[in-house]
């Protein structure tokens, strides 16, 4: 070897210090969308109080607006649903302990909310449609008297 050459070969090995690998990870979760938060999570309560007639069950009288918020962080096109065991004699009610005793869900107040179709699209939640409840009698079975409760969940989700 010349001398040129061992001194290149030693400058090389001088400037070619030995290397460091590290592992690079990458994490993360998809998602279809951030989930919506409904009344900040807490349980609605409609209270339809204890005076309630039963000849008077006529699906208009002692309706009670349902208090809810819909909070979507992301946007997009968000649609309701209600998930519950089906009354057997109204289409748009939900069943009670009571036979005979049903709740109507009606949106904007007249229209009965078709909630075994379980979507309505382009809800807008900035203002979120107003949702009302109304408790009906079956005409062939009326109900008994007595103390009633029904149990249905709203979602808001993504369509």
């Amino acid at each position: 070897m010349t001398g040129k050459t061992v001194s290149l070969a030693m400058l090389l090995g001088m400037l070619m210090q030995p290397a460091q690998a590290v592992q690079v990870n990458f994490q993360g979760g998809l998602v279809e969308a951030l989930p919506c938060t409904i009344n900040n999570g807490d349980p609605i309560e409609v209270d339809f109080g204890d005076n309630l007639v039963i000849r008077n069950l006529d699906g208009v009288r002692y309706s009670k607006p349902i208090p809810y918020q819909i909070d979507c962080s992301a946007a997009g096109v968000v649609r309701l649903s209600f998930k519950g065991a089906p009354s057997s004699f109204d289409y748009a009610a939900i069943q009670t302990n009571l036979t005979g005793l049903g709740i109507r869900i009606l949106l904007e107040g007249s229209v009965p909310f078709p909630w075994q179709n379980s979507t309505f699209a382009n809800v807008n939640v900035q203002s979120p449609p107003v949702l009302t409840a109304v408790p009906v009698a079956d005409p062939a079975q009326p109900p008994s008297p007595g103390a009633f409760t029904a149990r249905a969940t709203l979602l808001a989700e993504y369509q």
